[in-house]
């Protein structure tokens, strides 16, 4: 009996540790260099994310925030996206980026991209 609940306790850990909300992919992308300002932010996740708790800002290198932008997404989703409402001058910026998963766990990260128009 003590091996059985032994092996179903290590199961529920190996499951829980498997799954792991995490970023999948970002438009921008991470180290993207684009000819003109992004009109928009997608991120896409790993799993599904409450955005009641996401949040998206992008910052100047030196880490002053130049945009928080407005979080959206359709119910039980695994995308999140959100409109840059002025456009960007060139040079690089950071977005930053918070969310949750459904069961409430919080992860946060952020990469760099640039704006660089070809002349």
């Amino acid at each position: 009996m003590r091996r059985s609940v032994l092996a179903v306790g290590a199961a529920v850990v190996l499951s829980a540790a498997a799954f792991h909300l995490s970023l999948v992919s970002a438009i921008p992308g991470k180290g993207e260099t684009l000819a003109s300002a992004p009109s928009m932010v997608t991120l896409t996740f790993s799993a599904t994310v409450d955005v009641r708790v996401s949040a998206i800002s992008i910052l100047a290198p030196d880490s002053t925030e130049v945009a928080k932008l407005v979080p959206r997404a359709a119910a039980k989703s695994t995308v999140v996206e959100a409109d840059v409402p002025r456009r960007l001058p060139s040079g690089r910026y950071i977005v930053r980026w918070r969310t949750a998963a459904a069961d409430g766990h919080v992860i946060r990260g952020s990469y760099g991209f640039t704006i660089n128009p070809v002349e």
